[in-house]
C-alpha cells in the first residue's frame, strides 16, 4: 500500500521557553484514485472521513465561508386513498 498515510495528534503542552510538542498516532490515510483522502481515525473507528477540493464554486464557497446550503427535500408521490 504505498498511498497509506499516518494521520498523528500534535499536542503542545507547558509555556515557552519549556513547551513540549509530541506526536501521537491517531490514525491512518488513504490516497484514493481522484486524489482525495479517506482517513480513519482511532477514535471514531466505525468511521472514515473524505477530505477533498470542493467540485462547483458553491461547494467552495459553501466551505470558504462555513455556510451550508439547504438541501430541497425528497419530493415522493403520494397515494391517495380510493373513495
Amino acid at each position: 500500500m504505498s498511498d497509506f498515510k499516518i494521520v498523528y495528534l500534535i499536542v503542545e503542552r507547558g509555556f515557552e521557553p519549556n513547551r513540549q510538542t509530541f506526536w501521537r498516532t491517531a490514525g491512518s490515510a488513504f490516497v484514493c484514485r481522484d486524489g482525495s483522502l479517506n482517513l480513519r481515525l482511532d477514535i471514531h473507528p466505525g468511521l472514515t472521513f473524505n477530505i477533498r477540493e470542493p467540485k462547483s464554486n458553491g461547494e467552495r464557497f459553501e466551505a470558504e465561508n462555513g455556510v451550508e446550503k439547504p438541501h430541497e427535500e425528497e419530493q415522493f408521490p403520494t397515494l391517495k386513498a380510493a373513495a
